[in-house]
């Protein structure tokens, strides 16, 4: 989504009046797409399975209520929603409970056993919610939201949010939502103590290669040969052209190319094969690929 879109829908949260003079482009304004009510129910069928009489599911930024009328029978429901029209039509249509206000600072139950829905498409409220319903929810309990794709563009923010949250994401049909142009996904946070990424691909080895020195940061860019070869010879070189394995180890340790927990296993392979060795658990490179 463009930076303008992401502006649009962080002023128009701060500024609820514009309620009042943009009511006719009010969606466009935050940037949020209603989900067709078959698609909810889906959603909460396939995603929330979990659910039980007496629950309680949180649906931020619920609009209409889509997902909190998908909700089955026996479980309670509970929308925030900043339009108090549409929030009005919410309550009225799915027989639950909305707070009308800020998803960011209304005041939240203690307790909820899910969160589902499609939230405005900005990562500062996604960032805020995440933060707010880790409190609240139990644990392995989870919440699901319809995103753009560019909110997991970024590998420090995924794994940011992978700090607390198991996380996976899922391809969504853009056509399900009219004249939108860019991809949506399916996320599903889920409160574990094991914290998995299911759906990503080199993000956490993105994040490695971006956290080494720029020395290494370059080799691993640019080399054509093996990056473990090539970290391995900056290591000889920082060592004068030659190194005992525990001086490697050491240089290594803290610039490894990828976060392997065999990485020790990785260098010794790599010394047997491309460099030579010069004395007893010694090694040196060899002189026609030292360049």
């Amino acid at each position: 989504m463009p930076n303008s879109s992401r502006h649009r829908a962080s002023r128009a949260s701060l500024d609820p009046s514009l309620f009042e003079r943009e009511q006719p482009e009010i969606a466009a304004v935050l940037d949020q797409h209603d989900t067709p009510q078959w698609a909810a129910e889906l959603i909460v069928a396939q995603k929330m399975g979990h659910l039980k009489p007496g629950d309680l599911v949180l649906e931020p930024g619920c609009g209409e209520g889509r997902f909190l009328t998908a909700l089955p029978p026996g479980v309670r429901g509970l929308g925030i929603e900043l339009d108090p029209r549409r929030a009005a039509i919410a309550r009225a249509v799915s027989g639950h409970d909305v707070i009308v206000g800020d998803l960011r600072h209304v005041t939240l139950p203690k307790h909820i056993d899910a969160a589902v829905g499609n939230i405005p498409w900005d990562t500062e409220i996604l960032d805020i919610l995440l933060a707010r319903i880790r409190w609240i929810l139990p644990e392995g309990g989870k919440a699901g939201f319809v995103l753009p794709a560019w909110s997991f563009q970024n590998e420090k923010r995924v794994l940011r949010y992978n700090e607390h949250w198991s996380i996976e994401c899922e391809a969504m049909p853009r056509r399900l939502f009219e004249g939108l142009r860019h991809p949506v996904i399916f996320a599903t946070f889920s409160k574990n103590r094991e914290r998995k990424l299911i759906g990503f691909f080199l993000y956490g080895d993105l994040a490695a290669v971006q956290a080494l020195p720029e020395k290494y940061r370059k080799l691993m860019n640019e080399t054509s040969r093996s990056v473990w070869y090539a970290v391995i010879a900056a290591a000889l070189e920082e060592l004068g052209g030659s190194g005992s394995l525990n001086q490697i180890y050491r240089i290594v340790e803290g610039h490894r190319p990828t976060p392997t927990q065999f990485w020790r296993d990785q260098i010794r392979k790599v010394l047997q094969m491309r460099c030579k060795r010069i004395g007893p658990g010694t090694y040196a490179l060899r002189e026609q690929i030292a360049s």
